[in-house]
């Protein structure tokens, strides 16, 4: 019969040790930790990467989106006139009436400028004082019937768009004729009593010598 070894009431019993114990009395290896945050940080910056190239894509989409429905609208609102101008070509040829088609010329020029106001297209004045915000000035005239900047004529108009300028009105204005520095009138006239001077001694001298 083999021999056992009997444990008495007070003698404890060996136990073992749960996993889950030991592992949380174990501390975790620093670069561990430090590689699961670098990959948790990389998959969210992914993430974050990804939703952005979609919300671009999708704000572009829905922009090239609203330009063409513009586009659309501003091509419909102009199909009348291009109707109005096959009209006039047709009934030019029929008519040598040039009052009657120079007429037609200005109701079709009238047409289209009001279709190109009603999308906030409007003229600049080119009126007063030269702005340098509004007017390009392509020429300046020596003036002296006129103020200094004054505009004296427009080469081409310029317009607005939803009160913001697209194209400035170039025009031509007037310059001031600056007077002669008085620096330059001091030297002309000390210049003519010279030459009185001398035409005085000369005068005297023949009549010395007479």
């Amino acid at each position: 019969m083999p021999w056992r070894r009997w444990t008495t009431a007070d003698e404890e019993a060996p136990q073992e040790i749960p996993v889950e114990a030991k592992e949380e009395q174990e501390p975790e290896d620093p670069l561990r930790k430090k590689d699961k945050e670098i990959a948790e940080l990389t998959d969210t910056l992914k993430r974050l990467q990804a939703e952005f190239e979609n919300y671009r894509k999708r704000n572009e989409k829905e922009w090239a989106e609203r330009v063409r429905q513009a586009n659309q609208r501003l091509i419909t609102d102009l199909l009348p006139l291009l109707d109005s101008f096959d009209k006039a070509l047709a009934e030019a040829k029929d008519s040598s009436d040039s009052a009657s088609y120079s007429k037609g010329l200005e109701g079709l020029r009238k047409q289209f400028l009001q279709t190109l106001q009603r999308e906030g297209l409007k003229e600049i004045r080119a009126e007063g004082r030269l702005d340098p915000f509004m007017h390009e000035a392509l020429m300046r005239e020596e003036r002296e019937d006129a103020e200094d900047g004054k505009i004296l004529e427009v080469f081409q108009k310029g317009y607005t768009l939803h009160s913001r300028p697209i194209r400035p009105a170039r025009v031509k204005v007037a310059k001031r004729k600056e007077s002669e520095e008085p620096e330059e009138q001091r030297q002309k006239e000390t210049n003519q009593d010279h030459d009185n001077q001398l035409t005085e001694e000369r005068e005297n001298g023949k009549h010395e010598q007479r």
